[in-house]
């Protein structure tokens, strides 16, 4: 009997996985949605996953214009 993986996002124990490699070293997921929760970046400002491009300011990352601009706002005004 095959021992099924577990998502190391969520925990659950999964029989069809996905399977990314990053820098050489394996992550199982039980869906899509888990492997972007895990490796995808967060906005700096709203803590948005962001799938796309973003914006990149300052070196922090934003989900679109109007968190770029509030994020720098607030790094700036005590």
């Amino acid at each position: 009997m095959v021992q099924e993986a577990r998502c190391v996002n969520c925990g659950f124990n999964i029989e069809k996985d996905y399977i990314l490699f990053i820098n050489g070293t394996e992550f199982t997921f039980d869906s899509f949605e888990c492997a972007v929760n895990f490796v995808a970046p967060r906005c700096a400002n709203c803590n948005s996953i962001i799938m796309g491009r973003g914006i990149q300011q300052s070196g922090d990352m934003f989900c679109c214009s109007t968190c770029s601009k509030e994020g720098i706002h607030s790094a700036v005004v005590p």
